[in-house]
């Protein structure tokens, strides 16, 4: 018999970029969306932007990168008003999965990061329907 897994704030999220694939979105949009004024008069418009290649500093290792995914991550992740108190928590946790180079994230690591609401509430958040729809934010079950 199969074990059915449920998330809990342990649990891993990701934004899984097959599933903005297969449902034929762009996640370049939601990310122009969220990047600060000056990454979004650097680039133009979401279409406009090429990949670039990124250098790790702790590994050397090249990797090459959507250059809205390394602004975001670079320039705006790095700014005071990045997440703030009016920031709403589902554009919060996007923000910290893609400045987080969308390594895996679980309720309890993201609420550290965020820095408010509780693990519980960021859990519940993830598992509802506008994490998925909107932001292709998946649990990692293994």
């Amino acid at each position: 018999m199969a074990k059915l897994l449920r998330p809990d704030v342990n649990t891993k999220f990701h934004i899984d970029y097959d599933w903005w694939t297969d449902t034929g979105r762009d996640v370049r949009v939601v990310i122009w969306e969220h990047l600060c004024p000056e990454c979004k008069a650097k680039h133009g418009t979401y279409a406009d932007t090429a990949d670039i290649d990124w250098v790790d500093s702790d590994t050397g290792e090249i990797t090459v990168v959507d250059g809205l995914r390394y602004s975001l991550r670079e320039c705006c992740s790095q700014r005071d008003d990045y997440i703030t108190p009016s920031t709403t928590l589902s554009a919060s946790i996007f923000r910290v999965l893609i400045a987080n180079g969308n390594a895996p994230l679980s309720a309890t690591e993201m609420h550290e990061r965020i820095g408010k609401s509780d693990p519980r509430a960021v859990l519940r958040l993830l598992l509802g329907k506008q994490m998925r729809t909107h932001y292709g934010i998946k649990p990692i079950l293994e």
